[in-house]
């Protein structure tokens, strides 16, 4: 080696230099903070296809009776129950008969009862019309409803919440739901009358099967579960604020084997206690929002037949749906001073592009945007890189493994280290 430096220093020197050039051009393309241009080694990426993307709440469901019925009677006026707890009855079934010299007194009661419910709607309705001639189409919105001049043999309850109503709109909906249960309080009243004069008992108002019969200070309760199934959620705080009535559900139940889809029929507004018998069912098998939780009502579009009451499964509620839009792994997204979001991308010249994109919503993992991209553009991590800079390969097809370096030879990497 001597030998050979000291017959050919030129050819010595000149590849001394050569090495030191490399060297140094090397140090200043690779160093972590160089601002050279250069071509990326990419070895993370996702592609962007376009599709619909969707954020969900999983919840845990319970199946329940989408309608319960309660019917009250006095237990003195009864000579005979004629049905015991789990049997199925059908509308107009016999429940309980009554003495015969109790009829006509417990007819009497009913009656006066459907009376005062009439009273009661003829009420909500001249409030209803009183606030849709003096509000019109709101179009003088006031910060309350002034109930001094709404009809005054309204119960203290309904006075109170119509106060604090800040709409018109908001008002004549309270009271269209009002006067849509006193409807409902006073068909129910009517059967059980014209069943009463024809059967001499109290009957079921619907198909159903009998949850419960109980007897407490003089009076017999029968509660009644509709055979019409619905499916039963809580939400925590947060999944409250994201669920809406309407939204689309999916729906896996035990024992069924299709799968099944429905809606949002109802959330609460009020937050369940140690009363809310499904609530309660649930928690045996399954762990609840803490420290407080919101029924909701979930009805599937398909009936479910054969399945008792208490079974379980899981719903997945879609709160949020973005059509043509594509996904990303939120982390890799950049925050410009402004706050909108940017995106390093390769276009299809290979060379690193930062664009702005749309954020439509976030899921745990993911961002969803609405921005055009080529279909399978690449999308790179949130790193500082050079603008306009090759990547090591356009636009890769796969990951690059250490496998494939060995497919190169020293030529490549010094070719690629120079120029």
């Amino acid at each position: 080696m001597m030998a050979f430096i000291k017959t050919r220093p030129w050819t010595t020197t000149t590849i001394v230099l050569a090495m030191l050039v490399i060297g140094i051009n090397a140090y200043f393309v690779f160093k972590d903070n160089s601002n050279v241009t250069r071509s990326y080694f990419i070895d993370e990426f996702q592609k962007a296809y376009i599709g619909t993307n969707t954020e969900r709440v999983h919840k845990e469901t319970i199946v329940a009776p989408a309608e319960t019925y309660t019917i009250t009677a006095d237990a003195t006026s009864l000579s005979a129950v004629n049905v015991k707890r789990g049997q199925e009855v059908m509308m107009n079934d016999v429940l309980a008969t009554y003495k015969t010299d109790e009829v006509d007194e417990e007819l009497t009661k009913l009656e006066s009862e459907r009376t005062a419910y009439e009273t009661e709607l003829q009420d909500l309705q001249d409030a209803l019309d009183q606030i849709e001639d003096e509000y019109g189409d709101d179009s003088n919105p006031k910060s309350s409803i002034n109930t001094d001049q709404i009809n005054d043999k309204l119960s203290v309850t309904l006075k109170l919440e119509l106060a604090q109503q800040n709409s018109a709109s908001t008002a004549v909906a309270l009271l269209n739901r009002h006067i849509a249960e006193t409807n409902r309080q006073i068909a129910l009243l009517e059967a059980q009358i014209t069943q009463i004069q024809s059967r001499q008992g109290i009957v079921s108002p619907i198909d159903g099967v009998v949850a419960a019969i109980k007897e407490e200070a003089g009076a017999l309760t029968f509660e009644i579960y509709s055979n019409e199934k619905a499916m039963y959620a809580y939400l925590s705080e947060k999944e409250w604020q994201k669920v809406e009535e309407g939204q689309t559900v999916d729906f896996e139940v035990k024992h069924v084997k299709d799968d099944l889809s429905g809606i949002v029929l109802e959330k609460q507004t009020i937050a369940t206690d140690d009363q809310t018998v499904w609530a309660n069912e649930l928690a045996k098998t399954a762990a609840l929002p803490q420290p407080t939780n919101y029924e909701v009502t979930l009805q599937q579009d398909a009936p479910l037949e054969d399945i008792p009451f208490s079974t379980t499964g899981k719903a997945s509620i879609i709160v949020n749906e973005a059509f043509d839009s594509y996904k990303v792994d939120k982390s890799w997204l950049a925050t410009a001073k402004k706050g909108n979001k940017k995106l390093y991308i390769i276009n299809q010249d290979g060379k690193i592009q930062l664009i702005d994109v749309n954020v439509q919503f976030k899921t745990a993992k993911s961002a969803i945007f609405m921005d055009y991209l080529d279909e399978g553009t690449p999308m790179l991590s949130n790193e500082k890189r050079n603008l306009e800079a090759y990547t090591f390969r356009t636009l890769p097809v796969e990951k690059i493994h250490w496998s494939h370096f060995k497919e190169l030879t020293w030529k490549q990497y010094v070719k690629y280290i120079v120029f």
